[in-house]
């Protein structure tokens, strides 16, 4: 692999150190502890296993079947992640102000995810639209401080492959409570309460886990007295930095498109209209357990990849494989085509899950990780609140298999975005190499 392209060169050894906390105040008594936070992490993605198929499929399935949710109501339900990474600046900023660890605000977000749970088992549909947006938004709200503490414990050049191995409990997990989840439903749509209180205690144990993850507080950074101090700090580095810019940009295209789809792959296979009127148990088969499956198996080939491939190549040739799982997906209603396209978003969303989680450790300063991690969860949020919301009030107007078409087109054009900056990353090495 070496001098290809496709290949980063700067990767540093497995063996090294791992860098100072992003945000870490010298001298700081918490010492970074790869093997610990290892650890911590795996034990922590077996709870936060049991809460994506949740957030993926499952309380939207309780909400069709359970209680013949409206449109507007299942747009509601299916943003709920997006509200929690819209939030996750203000999150981020609660955990500079406080100057605790990263992973204590962490775990007291996640308490209040426990106290969403509890709520939505009320029995009203609109509870349970309240108490699932919180307790769904608490988990994606923390993103950058789980973020800034890889970055904290793990090398650069074993930071993907960690971090995948965290991944891979919590898909397998996932897989398996989806399997679980699906066929309590279709056995009695009544036990819903069942998977909810599930959910709930999910939440309290990912907060039990994160307490004991090595962190440190984030410092307070700007240029100016008090500017740390504002609500948005870091907003300013989207003029400053022009990677930045263009990946947050072209992630913007490519994720509305894709968060549109979301939501209505599991409309696709409920709504008898479409010509499937599946049960809950094959809708979390297809839109849970196999894609689950197939990441599974993807992730570590995929963390390898990360901590040494280009992130703009890696970029370019995930956004066709979501692409490709869209056409699949929403061709016909043949096993084969729902098959397939639940195979290839599997295989697309194990290389998506590793870049969208730590792609900023790649371009983001020092000290600016959790900051850079902020930007980028908060334009997710953007899309994810208004991508379900815009799906459901599409597919009233507009045929179900155009919007398909029209997130694909999406998908390609994100992916056109970045080849201007493949081939000068291309150029750059190309030249390097040639000046050895």
């Amino acid at each position: 692999m070496a001098g290809s392209p496709f290949f980063r060169h700067d990767a540093a050894s497995p063996d090294a150190a791992a860098p100072h906390a992003d945000g870490a105040h010298p001298g700081d008594p918490v010492a970074a502890d790869p093997r610990r936070t290892q650890r911590a992490d795996l034990v922590r993605s077996l709870p936060i296993g049991l809460l994506a198929p949740l957030e993926a499929s499952v309380v939207l399935t309780i909400a069709i079947r359970q209680f013949d949710a409206s449109n507007v109501l299942k747009g509601v339900i299916a943003m709920a992640s997006g509200v929690g990474l819209v939030l996750s600046p203000w999150v981020t900023q609660l955990a500079r102000r406080s100057a605790r660890p990263a992973m204590t605000v962490a775990s007291g977000v996640m308490v209040v995810g426990c106290v969403g749970f509890v709520v939505a088992l009320s029995g009203s549909l609109w509870m349970l639209a309240l108490g699932a947006i919180v307790g769904i938004a608490a988990q994606s709200s923390i993103h950058p401080l789980l973020t800034a503490t890889y970055e904290y414990n793990f090398a650069p050049g074993e930071r993907g492959c960690r971090v995948g191995r965290g991944l891979t409990v919590k898909v397998a997990v996932a897989a398996l409570a989806g399997l679980g989840y699906g066929a309590l439903l279709a056995q009695d749509a009544a036990r819903w309460r069942v998977v909810v209180a599930v959910g709930a205690l999910a939440c309290a144990a990912v907060a039990a886990c994160q307490m004991s993850m090595p962190s440190a507080p984030l410092i307070r950074v700007g240029n100016r007295p008090g500017r740390s101090d504002r609500p948005w700090p870091h907003f300013h580095l989207i003029a400053q930095d022009r990677k930045l810019r263009l990946t947050l940009m072209a992630w913007m295209v490519m994720g509305f498109g894709n968060l549109m789809l979301l939501p209505l792959r599991v409309e696709y296979l409920a709504v008898e209209d479409y010509g499937i009127g599946a049960d809950p148990a094959r809708i979390t088969l297809l839109t849970v357990t196999i894609p689950a499956v197939v990441r599974l198996i993807c992730l570590t080939p995929f963390g390898v990849l990360f901590d040494r491939m280009s992130f703009f190549a890696a970029r370019i040739a995930v956004n066709v494989l979501f692409a490709l799982a869209v056409a699949a997906f929403f061709s016909g209603s043949s096993d084969a085509g729902l098959v397939g396209g639940a195979v290839a978003l599997g295989v697309a969303t194990a290389g998506g899950d590793l870049m969208w989680s730590l792609w900023v450790t790649k371009f983001a300063p020092p000290g600016r990780v959790a900051d850079y991690m902020g930007l980028h969860t908060f334009f997710t949020g953007v899309r994810a609140v208004l991508a379900p919301l815009v799906a459901f009030l599409l597919v009233e107007r507009v045929a179900l298999q155009s919007i398909a078409w029209m997130a694909m087109t999406m998908m390609l054009a994100s992916a056109a975005m970045l080849v201007p900056e493949f081939r000068s990353e291309r150029r750059n090495l190309e030249h390097a190499e040639g000046g050895v």
